[in-house]
């Protein structure tokens, strides 16, 4: 029993160990700042909250009046601050959870988006998002490139009345060596 116990916990430190520096190597790929949302529009209010269920125990609360309107009269943005060059693979996964009072989920829109007028999506994937934490992924291959600072993760929110929270954001250019 003792030795099978040692087994499981050499086999478990090796694994966290393998997986540290794995997420070492991941981060450098990274070119957002995960945590960094900005969210505005006419149709919401937010705050700052704390949850122990999400990864990093923090997120935005976003509260959706739901009174009609266009969808980006309630959004959430995370600026990309890297470089995105035409052929790149690039992957964006978000924490998100929803509440509703009927317990209904929650159909929004992922989106890679130009953060200038007419804001042109580049990307852009259906998503339904429950009461539970869940991560939500976006993955496309860029067809165009995208300096530092001119694009982002878009999610229009405005899509009903309802309760959506943004945990962090993590966007990943998966073609950086």
């Amino acid at each position: 029993m003792n030795r099978r116990l040692v087994l499981m916990g050499a086999a478990c430190t090796a694994a966290f160990a393998t997986r540290a520096f794995a997420q070492d190597d991941i981060l450098k790929k990274l070119i957002n700042r995960p945590g960094d949302w900005t969210v505005f529009g006419s149709a919401q209010t937010n705050k700052h909250i704390k949850d122990a269920k999400v990864q990093g125990g923090n997120a935005i609360e976003v509260k959706v009046a739901g009174n009609g309107g266009n969808p980006w009269d309630a959004v959430a943005i995370n600026a990309i601050t890297g470089k995105i060059a035409k052929g790149d693979r690039v992957v964006a996964a978000v924490w998100m959870r929803s509440q509703t009072t009927d317990g209904a989920p929650v159909n929004l829109t992922l989106q890679m988006q130009v953060s200038t007028p007419p804001f042109t999506a580049f990307a852009q994937k259906p998503i339904i998002v429950g009461p539970d934490w869940q991560m939500q992924m976006l993955e496309y291959v860029a067809t165009e490139d995208h300096a530092p600072n001119t694009s982002s993760l878009s999610i229009n929110l405005n899509t009903g009345k309802h309760t959506i929270y943004l945990g962090v954001a993590y966007i990943l250019n998966m073609s950086m060596a």
